[in-house]
């Protein structure tokens, strides 16, 4: 299952991504893709780019992190930290710092 999936936060990330999902009482995330990296946000600023794979979410793995915690891991109030750990599209990994704003 796939479902597109803007990045809300009670901050501004500046994020759309498109995750996919396996299971359905307990849909685990099995894919988690940057689609769209809004112009002059916090995700622009820390490198965040459109095609970069979310292979961990603030410590938790993906595959297998299940969606509902990654919801509550997203939903980050406006100065905390978002960390992502991506791969980009020459296969390198980066750990990415988002200092969510308003």
């Amino acid at each position: 299952m796939f479902f597109p999936f803007v990045a809300f936060a009670k901050g501004k990330v500046g994020i759309a991504v498109g995750v996919s999902v396996d299971g359905f009482f307990s849909p685990e995330i099995t894919e988690f893709k940057i689609d769209e990296v809004h112009s002059g946000s916090p995700a622009e600023k820390a490198g965040v780019k459109v095609g970069q794979l979310v292979i961990e979410l603030d410590g938790c793995k993906i595959p297998g992190c299940p969606a509902d915690k990654a919801k509550k891991l997203m939903d980050k109030e406006t100065g905390e930290i978002l960390l992502l750990l991506v791969k980009n599209l020459d296969g390198s990994e980066a750990l990415l710092k988002i200092h969510v704003g308003e």
